[in-house]
């Protein structure tokens, strides 16, 4: 075998991992393997091995969950709304980085919630009666997303028509959660405009700029089985209404694994912006495995196209932004290193930091955006009447063989 291949057992060696763990590195696209003529084995690209090894030794320490084999993929559930591919993101079919040169958030959730504009009516505004009210009040003093964490429980134990189960009910209610959480996260009444517009409104974002808002809401509307829409899954299955289901989509997207990671990559361009020699201090950190948030995702291994989507239109809007120019060297900094390119979360604190948006927006966007994920799972769910209820695999101490009841 020449020596820029290796056979299937000394791949598996270097990277220390099973073989099917080398399988589902193959399938999804971070190996390259090709048959052996006339064997039933594989052979896998040297280089390709060596470079992930480098990438899973980067972040072991801190990402030692993404890149566990038993834990990323399962359980598979069937869904018809979004697809991930050949590096490309499609909801329903549709590519999500076309949709977000053209679409509003609302645009996307009729097309996955699969109805028309009739939910998204001015008459549908949620009522603002005084105990939600008072609640209101009481998150004034909080961040966007813990206004949200607030007021969403808040209003679904006075929001009756929730628990009504009918399709045309449930879409209501679905575009009420989402106009609650716009407002909560602008802290402005509420509103049937459009969200990217409250947002802009509130955060003082020309119209020219607005665009990039609305694709960064696009861009975060759906993701397949990720960890906050397996959350709102489970408890849809459960019977739990729409405010159930996003409240359980919410606080699982609010951890530092998943959205809240926007708040390390916040602190990272804090960290380095003063920083004199930034190749330097990104190398020392490679070197003491320090993770670096925001680089990287599994489902993208030639790069997150929400990301880049995001990046090319914040090129358009703002040439000459010294937070974009500084967030694009970082990048590059990064990627000659560790060989990855940013993600959306990354991208998202750009966005934020591009455009001069409170702190914390970068959070905001993502958790409004995926809101109507979380709604589209929540309604796919319910029409299949089933409870999801996975089963453990015990690895814990065995019961005493021969045992007998007391």
């Amino acid at each position: 075998m020449s020596n820029q291949w290796l056979s299937s057992r000394e791949a598996a060696r270097r990277l220390n991992v099973s073989a099917a763990t080398l399988y589902a590195y193959v399938s999804r696209g971070l190996l390259r393997s090709e048959p052996v003529d006339g064997q039933r084995q594989r052979r896998y690209r040297v280089d390709d091995v060596a470079r992930l090894k480098k990438r899973r030794e980067v972040g072991r320490k801190a990402e030692s969950i993404a890149t566990h084999a038993l834990d990323f993929g399962t359980p598979v559930l069937e869904s018809g709304l979004t697809l991930i591919e050949d590096n490309r993101l499609f909801y329903r079919g549709q590519d999500a980085t076309a949709l977000a040169r053209t679409s509003s958030l609302e645009d996307v959730a009729r097309l996955l919630w699969n109805c028309d504009g009739r939910p998204f009516a001015a008459a549908n505004l949620p009522p603002l009666n005084d105990p939600l009210r008072r609640a209101w009040l009481a998150a004034a003093t909080l961040g966007p997303v813990d206004r949200c964490l607030v007021l969403l429980p808040a209003a679904a134990a006075l929001d009756h028509q929730g628990w009504v189960e009918d399709r045309p009910a449930l879409l209501e209610t679905g575009a009420r959660v989402l106009r609650l959480l716009a407002a909560a996260v602008t802290a402005q009444p509420l509103s049937a405009a459009p969200v990217h517009e409250q947002l802009a409104a509130a955060w003082k974002v020309p119209p020219a700029r607005a665009g990039v808002l609305r694709a960064a809401l696009v861009l975060s509307a759906d993701h397949e089985f990720n960890a906050s829409a397996f959350a709102a899954r489970v408890v849809a299955s459960t019977g739990a209404n729409l405010y159930g289901a996003v409240t359980a989509g919410l606080a699982a997207l609010n951890g530092p694994r998943h959205g809240g990671l926007t708040r390390r990559v916040a602190q990272l361009f804090d960290d380095l912006r003063e920083v004199r020699d930034l190749d330097a201090e990104l190398a020392r950190r490679v070197r003491d495995r320090v993770y670096i948030p925001g680089f990287g995702h599994q489902l993208y291994p030639d790069g997150d196209v929400r990301a880049a989507t995001l990046f090319a239109m914040l090129r358009e809007a703002l040439p000459r932004s010294a937070e974009l120019a500084f967030a694009e060297r970082l990048a590059h900094s990064v990627e000659r290193l560790i060989d990855r390119k940013p993600n959306i979360d990354f991208a998202t604190v750009t966005v934020e930091r591009a455009l001069g948006l409170p702190r914390e927006s970068a959070l905001a966007l993502f958790l409004l955006g995926r809101t109507v994920g979380w709604i589209a799972h929540a309604l796919e769910q319910a029409e299949t009447g089933a409870l999801i209820r996975p089963r453990a695999r015990y690895v814990g101490p065995r019961p005493a063989t021969g045992a007998s009841p007391a």
